[in-house]
């Protein structure tokens, strides 16, 4: 697995690395106490990536950068976003992610080694984006002032035919 963002390449390598992708579909049964299938939907939320891994003791320094990784803000103080890169994620179609809840490591009993886990989140997901797109639709184009002509283009030919009008 490797992420990428915040001007920084994070390979995630380790003993049994693996993925789990959950989505959640936000359905509300409307049917009452009748036999109707009727139902609302609040949309399909963003798909997480919980992920598990060994890392050897060895490999400490592996460990404190993917806790380096998951701490770290952009300059807006927000979680960096990471573009991913991931067989299960590109199947699942998830391109950028980042780090929520919380990443846990303890020392196996058995192993010179940490179990660590930790959780990623989709960073737009495809209904997000959709919605976006709509409300960007939606957005009422606003019209010119008294006086000022919209000419769409910056041809200097058009601009002095508009100028004219």
């Amino acid at each position: 697995m490797i992420l990428s963002g915040g001007g920084k390449t994070l390979t995630i390598t380790g003993k049994n690395l693996k993925t789990q992708i959950s989505a959640e579909f936000d359905r509300k049964d409307l049917s009452g106490q009748t036999s109707s299938a009727s139902f609302s939907s609040g949309g399909n939320k963003a798909k997480k990536v919980n992920v598990s891994l060994m890392i050897e003791k060895e490999n400490g320094a592996d460990l404190t950068r993917l806790d380096e990784a998951a701490a770290a803000l952009d300059d807006k103080l927000d979680p960096v976003v990471y573009t991913i890169s991931d067989d299960q994620c590109e199947v699942r179609k998830i391109r950028q992610v980042f780090f929520v809840g919380s990443l846990t490591s303890k020392e196996n009993d058995g192993l010179q080694c940490y179990d660590v886990s930790f959780e990623l989140q989709e960073y737009k997901s495809p209904s997000a984006k959709k919605e976006e797109r709509a409300q960007a639709k939606a957005t009422p184009e606003t019209k010119p002032a008294d006086g000022e002509v919209k000419v769409g283009s910056v041809d200097h030919a058009k601009v002095i035919e508009a100028a004219k009008q």
